[in-house]
């Protein structure tokens, strides 16, 4: 009877024990290993300005020009700061803020020159991004644009004259709007030629120049390319360091012949012929050119120069138009543009060099540094975005001096870098928001979170400064906006999250 007892009392221990166990059991899983497991699977993920991204879709890119009329009468000054207001008041980008002064006529009638007139034109105080519409007694031309930040005109100017310069030389209304429109929404707008010619912004440029000698056998090219970088490119790229950094470099290829074959056309020139190159196949050239230039391996955008030496054999090489006509008459050389890609300048050998040669004899070639400088210079500036001026009859642009870019010019790129770079800055943050909402699980670093607010406060800075007439300070910030968006977009270890997680999510893979 005693030892039923001690079996039963050591069942219902046992029984208690159990269930103390579960219990127990039960505890530690809910109130540790729940916990542990949440906080260990748990995907990081820093709350961003959802909101202030999606109201970039509103924000207004405008740009605020002052530009300043004096005249030499009230009623002219006014009659041009109204009909400016009113050409330009239904414009999509630009806001423009028009004031005019009345000049003493005695200022003007010793100003014979255009140094003189620049006299004149200093005692006006014209801030970056802004234009002086001056009127001048003694001009010559109807229009004539000075380097700096000024516009003179005679009395008899034509206001519709000086509506078209301002539209299509200094401004450029139209084409900034296309550029903000096409990269915004590119399956609506087509880019203008200005716009596809352009290297889009870049934080950095790397340029590269090559003289390419096709047949080193037969002619021997005397060129120091390493000075002609360093005395003419270099200090030309540094006048424009405000807008991008740029590397640039210098090289030698060789045995690189032309990949098309020129068509020979009888003339009546002492060698009785000439090669012809149709406007058509000249993409063509590029491609073996580019295989060869190792440009590919850049880490920035590259911008490439090439000055190819036509052998006798083929020359004179020359390029002509669709219409049948020859681009060039009565030169030596040859120049064409890949839109961002680079421009080609074909340099023949003098004639006579070539005549006096005897058969299997090596010719010395000594290339024209000047106008080959000038070409280069010249196709670089269309390539970064300085616009090209089209004639309009009775205007003038004061020649460049040195290789100083002028002030309007420097201002009308900082336009276009400042839209670009906004603009693309905007369509980062916005797709990168995009892109976080449609996927729960992806990680969002501290970094990205702080990049991505970041880069959302110098976009709306950047707006706000564009509206109150900074442009240059408003430049910057939206270069660092680009800069950091482009980065928050890219970073690394974002992307590794992102790919492992996808992955994960899409193919169902545990961890164990």
């Amino acid at each position: 009877m005693i030892q039923d007892k001690s079996i039963n009392y050591d069942l219902n221990m046992d029984e208690k024990y159990r269930v103390y166990a579960s219990m127990s059991f039960a505890i530690l899983l809910l109130g540790v290993g729940m916990p542990l497991w949440w906080h260990t699977t748990t995907v990081p993920r820093v709350m961003l300005p959802y909101t202030g991204i999606d109201e970039l879709s509103q924000l207004d890119i405008r740009i605020t020009t002052k530009i300043t009329v004096a005249a030499l009468s009230v009623n002219r000054a006014e009659l041009l700061a109204r009909e400016i207001k009113q050409t330009f008041a239904n414009a999509e980008i630009y806001h423009l803020d028009v004031d005019y002064q009345v000049i003493s006529n005695n200022l003007l009638a010793s100003a014979f020159t255009y140094h003189e007139l620049e006299k004149v034109a200093s005692t006006f105080d014209v801030d970056i991004g802004g234009l002086l519409l001056l009127e001048a007694t003694n001009l010559n031309d109807a229009v004539l644009i000075g380097s700096k930040r000024t516009l003179y005109f005679s009395t008899e100017t034509d206001i519709a004259k000086l509506m078209q310069v301002l539209s299509e030389w200094i401004l450029h209304d139209k084409s900034l709007a296309l550029t903000k429109n096409t990269l915004a929404e590119p399956t609506l707008y087509n880019l203008d030629e200005e716009n596809r010619r352009r290297f889009p912004a870049s934080l950095t440029y790397d340029v590269l120049i090559t003289l390419v000698n096709p047949d080193p056998e037969k002619q021997k090219v005397i060129w120091d390319l390493k000075t002609v970088t360093k005395e003419y490119m270099q200090p030309f790229l540094d006048e424009l360091s405000v807008l991008s950094n740029f590397s640039i470099k210098s090289q030698w290829l060789y045995l690189l012949p032309l990949d098309v074959n020129p068509r020979r056309i009888p003339d009546s020139s002492p060698s009785r012929r000439h090669f012809a190159l149709r406007e058509s196949i000249l993409p063509q050239l590029v491609t073996p050119l580019e295989k060869k230039l190792a440009s590919q391996v850049s880490l920035h955008p590259c911008i490439n120069l090439v000055v190819y030496m036509v052998p006798c054999d083929n020359a004179p090489l020359h390029i002509y138009t669709h219409s049948g006509h020859r681009s060039r008459v009565d030169s030596n050389m040859e120049a064409f543009l890949s839109p961002r890609w680079g421009g080609v300048v074909l340099i023949n050998p003098p004639l006579e060099v070539c005549e006096n040669a005897r058969e299997d004899e090596m010719v010395t070639i000594i290339p024209e540094e000047t106008a080959i400088v000038g070409t280069l210079l010249a196709q670089l500036r269309l390539l970064l975005g300085i616009p090209e001026t089209k004639s309009i009859n009775g205007v003038t642009v004061v020649p460049l001096v040195g290789l100083k870019s002028r002030d309007w010019e420097i201002d009308s790129l900082l336009r276009y870098r400042t839209v670009e770079q906004l603009t693309s800055a905007k369509l980062t943050l916005q797709s990168l928001a995009r892109l976080l909402k449609e996927i729960s699980n992806i990680v969002i670093t501290d970094v990205v979170g702080t990049r991505i607010k970041t880069a959302l406060e110098l976009v709306y800075e950047s707006a706000e400064h564009l509206r109150r007439g900074n442009l240059e300070y408003s430049f910057v910030l939206s270069k660092e906006a680009f800069i950091i968006s482009e980065a928050a977009f890219l970073i690394q270890h974002f992307w590794h999250f992102f790919t492992f997680q996808k992955i994960k999510s899409e193919y169902n893979f545990k961890l164990i």
